[in-house]
């Protein structure tokens, strides 16, 4: 229901307007004829729109706009008056007026037109509103993200449930919550984190025994990365009693779940659910999650392998308290002078098999030519050195030792004896090789974000950037990393005030913005507006940043309004029927089919489709639609009766296919007159 305020100083026209606009039950009008009363309505309620006359006493329709935006009042404004001025229309529009229609003629056609109007400029507003909404998660969601990797895994857990209750608030949820795979099983999920209103039971108490992989539709659906939506629980009961049954029984009343992935693999599910009133989420919204579930995703990912690794130190660490360092002095020749007990023990020998012996450990062939040419470095002027190498023991196996050495020279400059320290290294190094695949785990998190992002190093270069980057520059991997600076992609009247950024930040300076918006410029010369989130990586000059190409959402939305603004030129220029139909009503009617059914628009849209033609043709046209639907066919012709307003009978050829309105199933097609007959 659309809501407006009709303001005039003439009552009788007051009244007629309300009468006109409430006629078809979309819209609810309260009428003022005193324009200084205006503001006592704008202060007690809400209207989606004000509609105006221009020339009334006392205060003129444009003086009272522009009050009302002075006010921060930002409602669709009409102007209907029967001033037309081409300079008072101008004043209007530059004054903040949304549309300006002048009076005159058929009333009943101004009204149609003045609705028309008003509810352009509410959808106008509405579709501006939902994109400022949406481009304000997606900044808030890369904040989270930037958040996140700077948070240490220790306080991972508390930040996640933080932004649960965030992104669940900011969606309009009783319970965000997150579950991944039970790795004991690989079959159904548990419920990691969860956020919850005060006064509600958690997910967890609630729903964390419960068995995804019951319900094998459900569960099928999920682990095909396709989300979950359920804007009415109750009103689903009966297409699945089985799962959303169940979930009735929980008292939800809405449910969305959505799928996360990275790679091809679903990792987890986010849940949003309401427990007090219905609610749905639009496919923006959805998208915009999965990505806010990635983020999660990426986060505990990290603080899995901070963890692991901090536990595999601790254990490194153990093993070396627990045991000497292996020290020995020999000669070049391999000869031993000295060796410790833990040297002997590690090796398993006595000190009489090697003191005054030659003994090399067995080393693979490509660590030992890397042996030699360390010794060879060794030097009077620089004696000391550290190396890692491989040894292999007499059961095959392979061990990883760390030494520390001394070279011994003469008078005469020519080394005489080694002294050298060593240690087993084998369990850090294995700590390091895990560490080098948590750090292809997080690269793969970090390719499959959707936002363009980068590693920059103190002097603007590019160290990593991701495949999304690649995409938006234009320029592959291999051009950007170690080769390229960010500064490449600044456009000119940005570059300076970035520039100091980047440096300012690396100072330490704290009033640095994290977030901005900048110019985007591709190798191709185009320009895109875009959002930058940027961070420093803890105890480094580098940074992390990502950058959101903002243009395409507005340029989208431009698109779609130029794309229907044609279709109905075209629809209207034609002298057959052009219509759509959706949810069994007419959702758009061409003026050719107006004239033929002899109805009006409002009506023809406000009456089930099928009451339009004879009962004994039904079946036929109900066999079309469902024909398109489970893609038997993908258009038909077929000849029908319709009824008109005037009760004549027409018989008509319609053309048909199947199309999406709004992500929803939809019929378009012509209506052509063969014939018709009076009853």
């Amino acid at each position: 229901m659309i809501s407006v305020l009709y303001i005039d100083d003439q009552q009788d026209l007051l009244n007629i307007g309300k009468i006109f606009l409430e006629k078809s039950g979309e819209i609810s009008a309260d009428i003022c004829s005193d324009p200084k009363k205006a503001f006592d309505h704008l202060t007690t309620r809400n209207y989606d729109a004000i509609i105006s006359d221009y020339e009334m006493p006392e205060i003129d329709g444009i003086t009272l706009l522009k009050n009302i935006r002075q006010r921060g009042c930002n409602t669709p404004f009409i102007i209907f008056t029967g001033k037309g001025r081409e300079e008072v229309v101008i004043d209007a529009l530059n004054s903040g007026a949304d549309f300006y229609l002048q009076k005159g003629g058929d009333p009943k056609a101004q009204f149609i037109e003045l609705i028309h109007k008003l509810k352009k400029a509410v959808d106008k507003q509405k579709t501006e509103r939902a994109l400022e909404k949406q481009i304000s998660l997606i900044k808030r969601i890369t904040e989270i993200s930037t958040g996140l990797m700077n948070t240490p895994f220790l306080f991972i857990d508390k930040k996640i449930e933080d932004a649960l209750e965030e992104i669940g608030t900011l969606c309009r949820s009783d319970r965000c919550y997150l579950m991944m795979w039970d790795d004991a099983t690989k079959k159904t999920f548990s419920i990691t984190h969860d956020w919850c209103k005060p006064g509600y039971k958690s997910a967890y108490e609630e729903i964390q025994h419960e068995n995804l992989s019951d319900y094998y539709n459900i569960f099928f659906e999920l682990n095909l990365n396709q989300h979950v939506l359920c804007d009415s629980v109750t009103g689903k009961k009966t297409e699945d009693p089985e799962f959303f049954g169940r979930i009735g029984e929980l008292n939800i009343k809405s449910i969305l779940l959505v799928p996360i992935q990275i790679g091809e693999v679903t990792t987890g599910i986010l849940g949003l659910d309401t427990l007090l009133q219905e609610t749905s989420w639009i496919d923006e919204e959805i998208n915009t999650l999965r990505i806010f579930g990635q983020v999660i995703i990426n986060a505990i990912i990290r603080r899995k392998g901070d963890q692991q690794l901090v536990e595999s130190e601790e254990r490194y660490r153990n093993v070396v308290e627990q045991q000497a360092e292996f020290i020995c002095r020999y000669r070049p020749d391999g000869t031993h002078i000295f060796v410790n007990n833990a040297y002997c023990t590690y090796f398993g020998i006595s000190p009489d098999e090697v003191i005054g012996k030659k003994f090399k450990p067995i080393m693979p062939k490509e660590d030992l030519k890397e042996l030699c040419q360390y010794f060879s470095n060794l030097t009077p002027e620089n004696p000391d050195g550290t190396i890692e190498h491989r040894v292999i023991f007499p059961d095959g196996g392979i061990r990883w030792h760390q030494w520390s050495d001394h070279a011994v020279f003469d008078e005469h400059g020519t080394c005489v004896e080694y002294q050298s320290v060593g240690r087993d290294i084998t369990d850090r190094k294995r700590v390091e090789i895990n560490l080098v695949q948590s750090e292809e785990l997080y690269r793969t998190v970090f390719e499959s974000t959707g936002t363009a992002m980068m590693v920059l190093d103190e002097d603007t270069s590019i160290i990593s950037a991701n495949h999304e980057m690649e995409r938006i520059s234009g320029y592959s991997r291999s051009n950007l990393e170690h080769s390229m600076s960010w500064t490449s992609f600044v456009s000119p009247e940005d570059l300076k005030r970035m520039y100091e950024y980047h440096q300012d930040r690396r100072k330490g300076a704290s009033n640095i913005p994290s977030q901005y918006e900048f110019t985007f410029i591709t190798r191709d010369n185009q320009r895109i507006r875009s959002f930058i989130t940027v961070g420093m990586i803890p105890d480094t000059k580098q940074s992390v940043v990502s950058i959101i190409d903002i243009s395409r959402l507005s340029d989208t939305e431009h698109a779609l309004r130029e794309s229907e603004e044609k279709f109905r030129k075209l629809a209207e220029s034609l002298s057959l029927g052009v219509y759509i139909i959706q949810d069994e009503k007419f959702l758009y009617a061409n003026p050719y089919i107006v004239s033929l059914l002899g109805y009006t628009l409002e009506e023809l849209c406000s009456l089930p489709f099928l009451s339009f033609f004879l009962e004994a043709d039904i079946p036929t046209i109900k066999k079309s639609m469902e024909d398109r639907l489970t893609h038997k066919t993908s258009s038909v012709v077929y000849h029908v009766h319709a009824k008109t307003k005037r009760k004549t009978i027409i018989l008509i050829e319609i053309q048909g296919s199947m199309t999406y309105y709004q992500s929803k199933p939809a019929f378009i097609g012509i209506f052509k007159k063969l014939w018709e007959e009076h009853e």
